[in-house]
């Protein structure tokens, strides 16, 4: 649940999009997503704490896709969820969430994380060694 909340509350914050759906419908999928995908292990999330207060967050997904020549085995991950509150920005915490779910994906044998990066998580991603790829396209349904 708190995963969940977090989620929400970094969506709150840079969301552009108008919600399609209720906040509750939308918070059901948000925990659906959470229980089926980290028993399943196909999600890993981690939480922060600064002095017992939850301060940063971060999460990984893993995908199989046919195998090509830059993910030769089809294993790539989907870094995401990453938000840090307000007042604990500009501590670093990004930057060691980042490391941890990394090495995640290499344990779980991946040749690739992508993401999508916001303004302000951009340069944590550059420093860590993110590149931007310009062919990225997407369709709504």
């Amino acid at each position: 649940e708190l995963l969940t909340d977090l989620r929400l509350q970094m969506r709150r914050e840079r969301e552009t999009a108008e919600l399609k759906i209720s906040e509750e419908a939308f918070r059901q999928y948000n925990l659906d997503y959470f229980s089926k995908f980290i028993a399943d292990g196909l999600y890993v999330g981690v939480i922060a704490e600064i002095d017992g207060k939850v301060a940063a967050t971060g999460g990984i997904c893993f995908h199989n896709h046919p195998p090509s020549y830059s993910v030769p085995n089809g294993r790539s991950a989907c870094l995401l969820n990453m938000y840090t509150l307000p007042e604990f920005r500009g501590r670093g915490l990004a930057g060691k969430i980042v490391a941890m779910l990394v090495e995640e994906a290499r344990k779980a044998d991946c040749c690739q994380v992508f993401l999508n990066a916001s303004v302000m998580g951009k340069g944590v991603y550059q420093k860590f060694g993110f590149v931007d790829v310009a062919n990225e396209m997407v369709y709504n349904l």
